[in-house]
């Protein structure tokens, strides 16, 4: 048989080779397109994680700005794609993280009046500052971003000019509060792995400083940044309408112009500087500027009398420096000091005890800088102490004489609504009554020179005069005869009133006897620079209040004191009272929940009477139960179609008559069998008054929620002010802790939102509304969000151990925690008045001998609330025990 002519071999081996080539060309195009494609999706979703974490970044920057811990955060550098047996990837992908200079943050055409701050800080402030780039070498992704953070704001730079921020948000301003974070240092990494940045504040902004404009322009803030001017105005205008005066871009910087009034008066700004450290490079701040923390006016005391200066040591960042050795000398020699010791202390404060040895004026010194002295720089500060004649009394100072801590502002008869006028009482402590004979004001702000009541007729009442003084045996006053578009000059020395000559109209002085009190009103103070003068709000104002007075010896001798005008009336004129309820709130149909307005107050007097009414009810089913108590029982309508709101009406009187109403909403929820989340909440207010710091802890336990529960987003906003907070949660159980940076003394609304997310998007399923005051107090009605797990106080002891000759605040404690649940415990020690210092300290131990909760501190002889609070493993408050207490060394 012969095959050479067969050729069906050949056919089946040309169809392999085909097969084989069709196969190599589908591989080749899959590694062409496919595999690009699939890593292109790879390295846009880690673009996208690098956003999200560098939201988290910007985050923590802003946060370690005021606080001493470091914060940490993690950014991916870069990732690796999906291993694959047959095609070919490229290699991973990197990414580099590193600081960027930005150039100089300034604040420029701004003064402030704080007795020698205004050395460093009026003309204006420049510090340098850079921002943080995240740069990926993609392999495939086209046109990937820079991931910028600078100036608060994290945002992307595109090569093709395009940008983008990945929030709506900035902090640099909120209302009046201007809050500049510098970042410094040297970091950089590159690599596929993840970086982790470390945020440490070399100086937390723990310090405020009140800023306004000058005489050169607004209160201009210069932003170094490649972000649009578009971008900024857009991130501006959010709150910031009433303030922003103008964004404008020149060159590579933002030129950012703020309001220079506000109803015909210069708006105030509170400055905060926060400097933060990432990598390395950055020297801590050293020592820069010296100033007094209770104003440099000219003290008054009498011979063999004492007085405590407190002077601070601050960077270039207005925050305290602490270790810093300081000298004092004292001119002339009626006057002999003693400092407290040779350094500052944690706070950056050193004191220095003034004794008055003769008759004469003396200028006690400080710097530490050298030894050669001179006040105007801002390395060295002084405060002129006058001496007068006269033997030391006993009990109090010269002839027994006590403030009362009860200064407040308050607007009178004339037609302005401004409150320009002061009140004060002064109590005679001593064992022999004090008559009356004049009395000197001196506000510390110099740019206050005008007095007048700007009122025609009258009744010649306080608020009516110039000055009047309300004593037991009998008032006295003093009326300028004035035109109301004239004023009484007040010199920068003060304005010296003789009771019974001064003015058109007087009255004889008034004696105090032993245990009583005399109350001053001085009404009102402008700044007469403008047509028709400014009224000056007084409200956080300091004055200088010298009172002279003759003993029955016949004895004539004089006291100064200092002090700051509160918001809060406090005598004199009735204010009528404050209702506040602890609403909104929000109840299932059928069933009940009581309403609270125990929180309402009067701050001139006590609250008589409540009467709760239903002012609307589509459901025309709703009734209270007890509606003339605090604490009525709002019983809701047995079924309601939706979710229906209810208005409830509180009216409160007070002892004088005085009547205030607020309304308040119960929302009735249509469960339709299902039960809507329960809210329990607290706020521990741990405010610290003297530096207008409020803080707030809210603690919650969010019960019945289902798969559908979200989040949880806790507020608290001002009703009084600019000041607010915002924090969310994914858990139901936990705490939050909100400090603003100012609006101490203001009513703040502190909100829970639960969040569900369902068919149609996310929404508020229940919430819950408080209100607290930020004075250090507790408000009433705070859940116990204890468990049967948690742990709790078995023991806690206080002692006082203050020394009041040296002005220095001192508790010590012993506790003990049982066992449960624990996370920690604060021991806090609250100063009420706003004239001494705050302390609150956080320990992991559950049991503790002679803990210093405040130690060497300014605020002798004035309130104090000293406690404890216990945390649990979620973070909630489970448990707290506080007691009041004078600071004077007994008790408590």
């Amino acid at each position: 048989m012969d095959f050479r002519g067969d050729e069906r071999a050949v056919t089946v081996q040309i169809g392999a080779v085909l097969l084989f080539g069709i196969i190599i060309i589908s591989m080749s195009m899959y590694q062409a397109t496919v595999v690009p494609n699939q890593n292109e999706q790879v390295e846009f979703l880690h673009n996208q994680e690098v956003h999200d974490q560098f939201e988290s970044l910007r985050g923590a920057i802003i946060e370690s700005s005021s606080e001493t811990t470091p914060r940490p955060s993690t950014v991916s550098l870069g990732t690796r794609y999906p291993s694959r047996t047959l095609f070919v990837n490229p290699g991973p992908v990197s990414g580099t993280l590193q600081t960027r200079e930005l150039g100089s943050l300034t604040v420029t055409n701004v003064e402030t009046t704080e007795a020698e701050t205004s050395d460093y800080v009026n003309g204006g402030l420049s510090y340098e500052t850079k921002s943080l780039e995240y740069r990926p070498d993609y392999n495939v992704l086209q046109s990937a971003p820079t991931t910028v953070y600078e100036n608060t704001v994290s945002y992307n730079r595109f090569d093709t000019g395009y940008e983008g921020t990945l929030n709506d948000g900035q902090s640099l301003i909120n209302g009046r509060t201007i809050s500049l974070v510098l970042l410094q240092g040297d970091y950089s990494e590159n690599g596929v792995g993840s970086a982790t940045v470390d945020a440490q504040a070399v100086s937390p902004a723990t310090r405020t400083v009140p800023v306004t404009r000058d005489a050169s322009g607004n209160v201009t803030i210069s932003v170094p940044t490649e972000l649009s001017e578009d971008a900024w105005r857009e991130l501006l205008a959010e709150g910031n309408d009433d303030y922003v005066h103008s964004v404008d871009r020149s060159g590579d910087r933002v030129e950012i112009e703020m309001q220079g009034e506000e109803g015909g008066d210069s708006v105030t700004y509170n400055l905060r500087v926060g400097a933060v450290e990432v990598g390395s490079g950055v020297d801590e701040p050293a020592a820069y500027y010296l100033t007094v923390v209770d104003g440099a006016s000219t003290r008054s005391i009498g011979s063999g009398d004492t007085e405590t200066l407190t002077f601070e040591v601050r960077d270039r960042y207005n925050n305290p420096v602490s270790g810093v050795s300081v000298n004092f000398s004292a001119s002339g020699g009626s006057v002999s000091i003693d400092p407290e010791g040779p350094t500052t202390d944690s706070e950056g404060r050193i004191r220095v005890t003034v004794t008055g040895e003769s008759a004469g004026t003396a200028e006690v010194l400080g710097s530490f800088d050298d030894a050669t002295f001179t006040p105007s720089t801002r390395q060295d500060a002084g405060v002129e102490v006058s001496v007068s004649s006269g033997e030391a009394a006993e009990s109090g100072g010269v002839g027994g004489l006590l403030y009362e801590n009860d200064a407040v502002a308050r607007d009178g008869d004339d037609s302005f609504s401004t409150p320009g006028g002061v009140e004060f009482s002064l109590r005679n402590v001593g064992s022999d009554s004090v008559e009356l004979l004049s009395v000197v004001v001196n506000p510390h702000d110099d740019s206050i020179d005008g007095l007048s009541d700007r009122v025609d007729g009258g009744d010649d009442d306080p608020g009516e005069t110039e000055l009047y003084v309300e004593s037991p045996s009998g008032d006295a006053l003093v009326d300028y005869q004035i035109t109301q578009n004239e004023f009484v000059d007040v010199p920068e020395d003060g304005l010296a009133i003789d009771i019974d000559e001064s003015g058109d109209i007087g009255g004889s002085n008034p004696v105090v006897g032993s245990g009583e009190s005399a109350r001053f009103y001085v009404y009102e103070f402008y700044e007469t620079g403008g047509f028709g003068g400014t009224n000056v709000d007084m409200t956080g104002e300091w004055l200088s209040v010298r009172v002279t007075y003759r003993l029955p010896s016949g004895l004539v001798d004089a006291k100064t004191f200092s002090f700051e005008a509160n918001a809060q009336p406090e005598g004199g004129v009735n204010a009528p009272p404050t209702p506040r309820t602890t609403g909104p709130y929000s109840v299932p149909e059928g069933e009940s929940i009581q309403l609270d307005g125990s929180g309402s107050s009067d701050s001139d007097g006590s609250i008589t009477s409540y009467s709760w009414s239903i002012t609307d009810d589509p459901t025309g089913q709703a009734s209270l139960s007890n509606p003339s108590s605090a604490r009525p029982t709002f019983n809701a309508p047995d079924s309601v179609s939706g979710d229906t709101d209810v208005t409830v009406e509180l009216t409160v009187t007070d002892d004088d008559g005085a009547t205030s109403r607020r309304t308040t909403t119960v929302t009735v929820t249509d469960t339709d069998g299902t039960p809507s989340p329960s809210v329990s909440m607290r706020v521990d207010d741990l405010t610290d008054i003297q530096t207008n710091n409020p803080d707030f802890v809210v603690s919650y336990d969010i019960g019945d929620t289902n798969a559908s529960f979200e989040r949880v987003e806790v507020r608290a906003d001002s009703t009084e002010g600019s000041a607010s907070g915002f924090a969310q949660q994914s858990t139901s159980r936990g705490s939050v802790r909100f400090q603003p940076g100012y609006g101490v003394r203001q009513t703040f609304e502190v909100t829970i939102d639960v969040i569900y997310d369902g068919p149609n998007g996310e929404y508020v399923e229940s919430s819950r509304t408080v209100t607290d005051v930020a004075d250090a107090r507790n408000r009433n009605g705070n859940a116990d969000l204890s468990l049967g797990s948690s742990a709790s106080i078995d023991a806690f002891d206080v002692e006082d151990r203050t020394n009041t000759r040296r002005n220095e605040v001192w508790y010590r404690a012993d506790y003990d925690v049982s066992s449960g649940d624990f996370n920690r415990v604060e021991l806090v020690a609250l100063n009420l008045n706003g004239n001494g210092a705050t302390t609150t300290t956080q320990r992991t131990d559950r049991s503790r001998n002679n803990v210093d909760i405040i130690e060497r501190r300014d605020g002798a002889q004035t309130d104090y609330r000293v406690g404890i609070l216990v945390y649990d493993d979620t973070g909630a408050v489970v448990d707290i025990q506080t007691v009041d207490d004078v600071a004077d060394g007994n008790g408590p």
